[in-house]
């Protein structure tokens, strides 16, 4: 998702499509997301989850309410680029919203384009350049 999203940025500035595409991280935080880890369906939290959870009170993680921050900041702040990567500035766990740096499985350019063109062949649809 990240590296279409990165190429949905390049070809919309090359295009004129008007479309800027960035990328957001909410950190980690103690929201319905945490579902998806190995406890999920247990009755009570695991271990890591009742830890994520006390280390969002206390203010180390982040919190439900600031885990939407940084996919706010890249969709409506005029400071926000194209084609670049927003989330908690403390460590990628929590803090205020910023600007980071891309992980590098996000920085291939040659691989976003690959999984563009995959993207148009099995829709069976390309879009005008």
């Amino acid at each position: 998702m990240g590296l279409f999203s990165r190429e949905l940025d390049v070809r919309s500035a090359a295009a004129g499509w008007g479309i800027t595409s960035n990328l957001s991280h909410p950190g980690l935080s103690p929201t319905n997301l945490l579902s998806a880890q190995p406890g999920m369906g247990r009755k009570k939290d695991t271990g890591a989850i009742r830890m994520i959870r006390m280390l969002s009170r206390v203010r180390i993680l982040g919190t439900p309410a600031t885990a939407a921050l940084p996919a706010l900041l890249a969709a409506t702040s005029p400071d926000a680029r194209g084609g670049q990567f927003y989330g908690p500035d403390r460590a990628d766990v929590g803090g205020a919203p910023a600007e980071q740096m891309l992980w590098p499985p996000l920085r291939d350019m040659d691989e976003a384009r690959k999984i563009w063109e995959a993207s148009e062949r099995l829709i069976g649809a390309r879009f005008p350049a």
